[in-house]
């Protein structure tokens, strides 16, 4: 069971972006009540009330890096509880040739591109189910695992 550091919860949906041999993660802020505050993680974001988990990724992507993803595919979801109610972590994948001229993080306190060798080494700070699909992804994309 994961313990889930913050009291908002919501439907969510997050991209693993592969360019070249990296993956592109964000740098999280370090505030108290954010899901794995100062940790690496996945850009993406909240499902709002008017969008399914698909639309509500290419907005967040959109909004956070200034990347249009043109082909997305869905990984896997996490459902996590919370008290008597659950909520849904959706993850995609999408593969990009390189970074766009006009990207750029507007949230959290950066982005770092990690080649696929080194997160293993970063797993400590890697939001826990963040590690867990990248490291699915690689299973099922490239048959390696990351221990």
């Amino acid at each position: 069971m994961i313990k889930v550091p913050t009291k908002n919860f919501a439907n969510s949906s997050f991209a693993i972006i592969e360019i070249g041999d990296s993956f592109l993660l964000q740098k999280r802020d370090d505030i108290k009540n954010i899901w794995y505050p100062s940790m690496l993680g996945l850009f993406g974001g909240k499902i709002e009330n008017n969008e399914n988990e698909f639309d509500a990724l290419k907005r967040e992507i959109l909004e956070e890096t200034n990347i249009i993803l043109k082909k997305i595919s869905f990984l896997c979801d996490f459902r996590i509880k919370n008290k008597k109610s659950f909520f849904t972590r959706y993850i995609f994948f999408s593969k990009i040739k390189n970074l766009p001229n006009n990207f750029h993080v507007t949230e959290g306190k950066g982005y770092v591109l990690v080649k696929k060798d080194k997160l293993f080494s970063l797993k400590k700070t890697i939001i826990p189910t963040d590690y867990v699909s990248l490291s699915y992804y690689l299973r099922l994309k490239y048959n390696c695992y990351l221990l």
